[in-house]
């Protein structure tokens, strides 16, 4: 459950307004889909549909919550139950990584289609250290002094195919207890994450955590339409209205993930 959270936070893609600048008279009731297969979890979609900027459009008579949606896996087809709030699920499949799925329905009278392939779990995710220690700021002890800060964290993994990855980085306490003061400044989230890359590793600098303890690194091996996508979210939060190109007669994302979990402690310097 948890991680479902974490790739949904990950892509900030609970905003879903149409981004179309064409005549009113040209927009076409097409279906946004949102799906992120992982194993070891059930096939979960979600079906919304566009806002356009105005409300004189013609909208379709099917029920996004009333739709029959299958996924094709192993060349066997099952449907997935309506869940309420535009979401479906079926209950009855495990994701496995590697394999292919399918995702089929009709809206507005056309066939709509979508594939995926899961991705492997990433190999030999490691850490160059497993806690730092960084000085508390505030308003007495100001801003570290030059050579304080302890060198970057170095995480690596396997990538002899030059596959996308993204890593997360979360804070697991229950109680935060902030680095600095953030004063008037907007307080961040306990989550923040790198750009996804197509290297064997990257640096984390000690400057970009936000709070003390625990926190959780996680490595998702991604494909290229999630890649696009993060892409996409960085200069418009209007993502998931993006044509992909392996949805027809649909927008959104529909794709496999695969993950590896290393963990972090931050401590306050003494």
């Amino acid at each position: 459950m948890k991680l479902r959270i974490i790739i949904y936070i990950l892509m900030i893609l609970s905003v879903l307004v149409a981004c179309n600048k064409a005549d009113n008279s040209e927009f076409t009731d097409s279906p946004i889909v949102e799906s992120y297969l992982t194993p070891g979890n059930y096939p979960r979609v979600r079906i919304s549909r566009q806002i356009p900027f105005s409300s004189n459009v013609k909208y379709s008579s099917d029920d996004v919550n009333a739709l029959s949606i299958n996924i094709l896996h192993n060349n066997i087809s099952s449907s997935l139950t309506p869940v309420g709030g535009g979401q479906y699920v079926d209950s009855s499949l495990k994701v496995a990584e590697g394999d292919r799925y399918d995702l089929s329905f009709t809206y507005n009278s056309k066939s709509v289609r979508a594939y995926t392939i899961v991705p492997s779990k990433p190999a030999h995710f490691a850490e160059s250290v497993t806690a730092i220690a960084i000085q508390k700021m505030d308003s007495t002890s100001g801003f570290p002094s030059f050579g304080s800060m302890p060198d970057p964290i170095s995480l690596t993994w396997d990538n002899t195919d030059g596959s996308y990855y993204i890593v997360v980085i979360e804070n697991l306490e229950t109680k935060l207890v902030p680095v600095r003061n953030f004063g008037s400044d907007t307080i961040p989230g306990i989550r923040f994450r790198q750009p996804p890359t197509t290297a064997s590793g990257l640096e984390i600098r000690a400057m970009e955590f936000q709070y003390f303890g625990k926190h959780r690194l996680i490595l998702f091996h991604v494909l290229p339409d999630y890649a696009s996508l993060y892409s996409a979210s960085e200069t418009s939060s209007q993502n998931l209205t993006n044509p992909s190109t392996s949805i027809m007669n649909g927008y959104g994302i529909f794709t496999g993930l695969n993950s590896d979990t290393l963990y972090l402690n931050v401590n306050q310097q003494q």
